[in-house]
């Protein structure tokens, strides 16, 4: 009686650690969407009927992925569109200065007939499982460029 006892507390004892195992393991994720001290913009002359504007954003993804990584942007101007692209499994560290590699971009384009104002974008990167996001801002307005990218 008492092998069939402590058989049984074995048994539920492995079942329970695996469970928790495999919890924590298929939800550890590895990579990041890095946040940059200061929102990305995009500074786009508004424009008549029919004029485009086109350009693109970069980012960085850090750490180690083992499937394919998705990135696009959306909370885009009306109309306006952007690709989507994906990373094939790979990683991307710091260097021992600190630094890292740029590895992402996505371009944007539309209409510069869009009302002005400032629409807050967001850059995403997903796994499948894990969606991260980083800010953006694409400004319309009369403004330069260098008025446009120094108004914060």
């Amino acid at each position: 009686m008492f092998r069939i006892g402590r058989s049984v507390l074995v048994l539920a004892s492995v079942l329970l650690l695996s469970l928790v195992g495999t919890s924590a393991v298929a939800s550890a994720q590895t990579w990041h969407l890095e946040q940059f001290d200061r929102t990305s913009r995009m500074c786009v002359l508004h424009g008549p009927d029919g004029s485009t504007h086109g350009s693109y954003f970069i980012f960085v993804v850090s750490g180690a992925w083992t499937t394919d990584l998705k990135f696009g942007m959306r909370d885009l101007p009306p109309g306006w569109t952007a690709g989507e692209y994906h990373f094939p499994p790979g990683s991307n560290f710091r260097n021992p200065d600190g630094s890292i590699r740029v590895n992402g971009f996505v371009d944007v384009r539309g209409p510069a007939s869009v009302p002005m104002a400032t629409y807050h974008a967001h850059i995403w990167v997903s796994d499948g499982t894990v969606t991260e996001t980083l800010p953006t801002d694409i400004v319309v307005s009369t403004d330069s460029w260098v008025d446009c990218m120094n108004r914060r």
